[in-house]
């Protein structure tokens, strides 16, 4: 008898300390809404590209892509506005290109004058800008409006330097490599290298 009252004992105890013995905290039941456990997958994918979105947000590639929006619903996809390009523009790269375009477009300087005007060019730009040696307007663009360009693509180089590739249409494109700088907190195209492609 006092076998089986030593046994009794014993699994009460066992009993007893297996309920009341464990930490109450392990055991409790977090409630569903508990934002620590209970994140789904696709919360943590949104959370994750909001993040992304913010820190891959280029505002110098933004402005660039500004540059091409069309002003009305009756234009393209693509539109270049001529009456822009002096904002766009640094005031030294716009002298630049006049300078440039005086000697290299049409002229009414003399054969006397050329080599005077062209000698000046080099001088002045020569340790500034890249020279042009051919008559060049930013991003290759015509005499006119472009109010209907196929495509334009904006890659990143660098710092402040980006790949513009525009299809203006009737096999002319090109390809440009634009300096960008900031000017009174404001984007400015401070130089544009243009090739002409196939």
């Amino acid at each position: 008898m006092r076998a089986k009252t030593l046994l009794v004992l014993l699994a009460i105890y066992f009993v007893a300390t297996g309920c009341t013995g464990s930490n109450p905290k392990n055991n409790a039941v977090k409630p569903a809404g508990d934002s620590l456990t209970t994140k789904s997958s696709a919360d943590t994918a949104k959370a994750s590209d909001q993040v992304k979105s913010t820190t891959d947000l280029d505002p110098a590639k933004v402005w660039l892509e500004q540059i091409f929006h069309c002003d009305d619903d009756k234009s393209g996809k693509y539109c270049y506005y001529l009456d822009k390009e002096e904002a766009l523009c640094t005031a030294r790269f716009m002298e630049f290109l006049a300078d440039a375009n005086e000697i290299y477009g049409p002229s009414n300087l003399t054969d006397a004058e050329l080599p005077v005007v062209e000698a000046r060019y080099k001088a002045k730009w020569g340790k500034i800008y890249p020279l042009y040696t051919q008559e060049m307007w930013l991003f290759g663009r015509g005499n006119d409006d472009a109010l209907a360009i196929n495509t334009v693509e904006i890659k990143k180089l660098s710092t402040d330097k980006y790949s513009v590739f525009i299809d203006y249409g009737n096999n002319i494109k090109t390809q440009n490599e634009v300096q960008l700088v900031l000017e009174n907190s404001n984007y400015k195209i401070d130089y544009c290298k243009t090739s002409f492609v196939q």
